[in-house]
């Protein structure tokens, strides 16, 4: 089967059975779904055997505003395209897949026919005339009207100019053709619409009017050529270019030579060989010394100029990073190793792009000392950068010249200063990304990280030489403050080398120490000074995106959401993403997850230093902003999580200064929660730091369900602690007695039984003087819980009673159903099976009714310890898949654990051992991840001897 992959028009998959297949013409042509899943098809294609990011893919179909299910849209869109590979033949051809640096469709790219259209020009560009002429038309019968016909966004919309601006090139390089064949009369009509079509484009006027001439119609050629000065006249204010005035000068005088059709070569074949240049230049400077690691990326660097001699194109890959990554000593060690693969010469420029003290070279002067080494004298110097630039692009064609510019500041200094010929390799190393050199000129890219530990030891240690034991306790510290970054190592190592042991330590403890890290990490020169290394990188910056980066170093957090970074620094999504980009081309800021951004930890340091060089009242105020933005989004998803539960939380009332992010449901919520608990940490730590006493009981009260249902008790219980706290400096009492009563909760969530009953019995005496009926009643219900987590199930019955006339008294269907299933618990355990089997089919119905899944499920577990206890092992086996249903749908992995660590025991006293050990090892790898370690060594018991464990037949809940 052939498989064709058309963009050239309508975006469609075409294929050719190679034998007739019953029920399926030979021929077939398929629309690859809507307009939005035919988008990705074609962005995947323009990258064919190249993989595009999450982000990227989002961004290109959405644009700046992509909808708040992006990313799980896109995940169906690939399905369904996967899904049209039907056959053997075409899943063979071609597949979408995703790899660690993004999503990639591989096929044999001569599949996809804008590949194809380029392969035949570049073909034509070296053929002989006749050979050219049929490369040319086959090219141009590939376009089946505008590239992506019917789809839209704003990346493909300006994609498509793009490759039309390409497609007419490529016609006006045929018709150039087609002049030197002498085929002038087949043109004119063709151009006279091309022309009109394109009114102000010189090189296809010139092509009309000597098509006109030559065809005998010299008058007409005239009209033309009028018709043209006079629109330019009008519309640019100015007279048509020399090549078209020449034009029409000759056609004046009735030069003769006009008439002549040039012999004999293609107007794109190779020019004949130049002389070799009188001296070969070597200027690359000597190659690092103690060079350690950086495998992959020379690795990379191999490949990258393997693709291009493939393809006959010169060779230009970009070593990105930020400042002291090391770019310099991988380009220097990669082009000495390759030097003698560019026999005619090395040229080396410093750019001086981020250079203290020394402005940015500009290009006409470093074209002036390139070709100076090429041989060239003065008086043949262009003194326009465009001239430099061709005589620089003449002297090295048709030779093998590897260039290295080091330390270029933007896309616009490199450019003029490329090789155009294949068989020349340019690096190029810089603290910005250069994305539109690699969109201008199909630049490779190495994007260098920081070094892994064991490579930094080992930089360390040979930077050391003998001198030191780099084992010593003291020298390990210095390696990870540097944090991976080489310079950073480097200019450690030149202090440490000569130091007694006493003042090593001090220098461990200087780098230790956040305060004077950066002031140790300097060697005595601006080249050797993190912080002046980092201020070249900020003061480069649009004042905007420096203002982004500025504040930045005001958040605690190690990385940080979009939405959250926008409140922080008052400005929209949009633009704060705009801002970041532009700190992720300078290598300044990460997006290490989608929508996610983080600073290497010495960056970290140079912006908070920044920052802190900010009025105190505006630091204090945006602190405000940043934690209250957290303090709220996570009330708004604590609400959409547990709704039962958080419509009586006695926080705080506070007017709102913002509409914080809306939660679709519960699992959206729970993601929300997932992605940002480290931060909400370091923000509840913040905002116990400043004295921000609300926030702390808010963020406290919001975060009470997501760390019950991870079993997250030791965070709890601390969290708890730092909010009565809290409350009582807000002196709440109201407060103060509800964070009492929940921090019991969490006591007794932990075992912690002795120290939950004084929290609750100071509660209860509150709400009772207060007459508090809610907080009576919730107090209630914990001390019941309290009670049966200590097998005093007696004692817990009272409780459950007055808990239970509260919640119906206050109209709390869910509170009055859980508080059957806690009676229903108690009874089971006292034997009384019946009776606390009825109270829980009274409550599950209420349960249901009120979708509350954290009650459900709990009420199914107790039904299930029911049923295994009075001998209905296939009802307590449904039961409990009930409850672990429900607990895995809320996000429950805490109670999901215990659920499989008791169907493991069922399924085993069943002599089901299969299935026993599925449960007993899910139940295992959750209690790991919970650091729950006593019930992950039952599990692994059990799992050893094949039977359950006899400390492991009840849980408490």
């Amino acid at each position: 089967m052939d498989i064709e992959f058309a963009l050239l028009g309508d975006v469609v998959i075409r294929s050719r059975e190679s034998e007739a297949v019953p029920g399926r013409s030979r021929d077939s042509e398929v629309v690859p779904g809507s307009p939005r899943q035919r988008c990705v098809l074609a962005l995947l294609l323009v990258d064919v055997n190249r993989p595009l990011s999450l982000d990227t893919l989002v961004e290109r179909i959405w644009g700046a505003s992509p909808p708040r299910q992006a990313s799980a849209t896109l995940y169906s869109y690939i399905s369904r395209l996967r899904a049209l590979r039907m056959t053997p033949a075409e899943q063979e051809a071609w597949d979408i897949v995703r790899t660690s640096a993004g999503y990639v469709l591989r096929t044999d790219e001569r599949r996809v026919d804008l590949v194809r259209f380029r392969t035949l020009v570049d073909q034509a560009r070296t053929a002989t005339s006749e050979e050219a002429r049929g490369r040319y038309e086959e090219a141009l019968a590939l376009w089946r009207g505008r590239p992506f016909a019917g789809l839209s966004s704003e990346w493909l919309d300006g994609y498509r100019l793009t490759l039309e601006a390409e497609h007419l090139g490529v016609r006006i390089e045929h018709h150039e053709l087609l002049l030197a064949q002498g085929r002038h009369a087949d043109l004119v009509q063709p151009l006279a619409a091309l022309s009109a079509a394109h009114p102000l484009d010189e090189r296809i006027a010139h092509q009309h009017i000597l098509a006109l001439y030559r065809s005998g119609q010299p008058a007409a050629a005239l009209a033309a050529y009028e018709r043209v000065r006079s629109r330019v006249a009008d519309e640019l204010g100015s007279d048509p270019g020399p090549r078209l005035r020449e034009l029409h000068r000759r056609m004046l005088v009735s030069d003769a030579q006009l008439l002549a059709v040039p012999p004999g070569r293609s107007p794109h074949a190779p020019a004949p060989d130049v002389e070799p240049p009188s001296r070969v230049p070597r200027q690359l400077p000597a190659s690092p010394t103690g060079f350690i690691g950086r495998d992959d990326a020379l690795k990379l660097l191999d490949a990258q100029a393997v693709a291009h001699a493939d393809q006959n194109t010169p060779t230009v890959s970009v070593i990105g990073g930020m400042g002291g990554i090391g770019k310099t000593w991988l380009a220097l060690r990669w082009a000495q190793e390759h030097g003698d693969e560019f026999p005619d010469g090395q040229l080396y420029a410093q750019l001086n792009g981020f250079s203290p003290g020394a402005e940015p070279a500009r290009p006409q002067d470093v074209l002036h000392a390139f070709l100076v080494a090429l041989g060239a004298v003065e008086h043949e110097m262009p003194a326009d950068t465009e001239g430099r630039a061709a005589l620089y692009r003449t002297l090295v064609a048709r030779r093998r010249v590897l260039v290295l510019l080091d330390n270029a500041r933007d896309s616009a200094q490199v450019l003029p200063l490329l090789p155009g010929s294949p068989g020349c390799l340019t690096l190029v190393t810089s603290r910005n990304r250069l994305s539109g050199l690699k969109v201008r000129s199909g630049a490779g890219s190495v994007d260098l990280g920081v070094l892994p530990d064991t490579e930094s030891s080992r930089l360390f240690a040979r930077r050391m030489g003998t001198a030191r034991d780099a084992a010593e306790p003291a020298l390990q510290d210095i390696v990870r403050s540097c944090a991976g970054l080489p310079l950073a190592l480097d200019i450690a190592a030149a202090h440490a080398v000569s130091l007694p042991v006493d003042a090593l330590d001090h220098l461990a403890q200087e780098l230790r120490d956040p305060r004077t890290r950066l002031d140790a990490l300097d060697a005595g020169d601006v080249s050797t000074n993190l912080r002046v290394l980092f201020s070249s990188s900020h003061h480069a910056l649009d004042e905007e995106s420096a203002h982004v980066f500025r504040l930045m170093g005001l958040s605690p957090l190690q990385d940080i959401a979009l939405p959250a970074l926008a409140h922080l620094v008052d400005r929209t999504t949009a633009q704060t993403r705009r801002a970041l980009r532009v700190l992720q081309e300078a290598c300044l800021v990460r997006q290490h997850l989608p929508g996610r951004y983080h600073m290497h930890d010495l960056v970290r340091l140079y912006a908070e230093e920044e920052a802190a060089r900010l009025p105190e009242r505006l630091r204090g105020r945006l602190t405000y902003r940043l934690v209250d933005f957290y303090a709220r989004t996570a009330h708004a998803a604590h609400r959409v999580l547990d709704p039962h539960r958080t419509a009586e939380d006695p926080l705080p009332a506070e007017p709102p200064e913002f509409t914080p992010q809306a939660f679709d449901d519960a699992d959206s919520a729970l993601a929300w929660f997932e992605a940002e608990y480290t931060a909400l940490e370091g923000i509840a730590e913040t905002a116990r730091r400043h004295g921000i006493h609300s926030a702390v009981c808010r963020l406290t009260w919001s975060l009470h369900t997501f760390r019950w249902r991870r079993g997250l008790f030791a965070e709890s219980i601390q969290a708890w602690h730092s909010a009565l706290e809290a409350a009582t400096a807000l002196d709440d009492l109201s407060l103060a007695a509800h964070t009492r009563q929940r921090l019991a909760v969490a006591l007794a969530q932990a075992g912690r039984y002795e120290e939950a009953l004084p929290h609750l019995s100071d509660a209860l005496a509150y709400f009772g003087e207060s007459a508090d009926i809610t907080g009576l009643t919730r107090t209630q219900h914990a001390l019941a819980e309290v009670h049966v987590r200590l097998g005093a199930y007696e004692s817990a019955l009272p409780h459950f009673a007055e808990a239970l006339d509260g919640y119906r008294r206050l109209g709390n269907q869910v509170g009055e159903s859980n508080v059957l299933n806690g009676t229903g618990w108690a009874l089971a355990r006292l034997g009384r099976f019946t009776d606390g089997e009825e109270h829980c089919l009274q409550a599950l119905p209420l349960l249901q009714q009120h979708r509350d899944g954290e009650g459900q499920a709990s009420t199914w577990d107790t039904l299930g310890h029911i049923a295994r206890h009075t001998g209905r092992t296939e009802r307590a086996l449904h039961a409990y898949g009930e409850a672990l249903t429900h607990f895995q749908a809320i996000g429950n992995t805490n109670r999901a654990a215990d659920t499989w660590s008791t169907l493991g025991d069922l399924h085993a006293e069943r002599g089901e051992t299969d299935g026993a050990r599925e449960a007993w090892t899910a139940a295992r790898d959750l209690y790991r991840t919970q650091r729950r370690h006593a019930a992950a060594a039952r599990m692994a018991s059990n799992l050893a001897t094949g039977r359950a464990d006899d400390g492991n037949q009840v849980k408490e809940r």
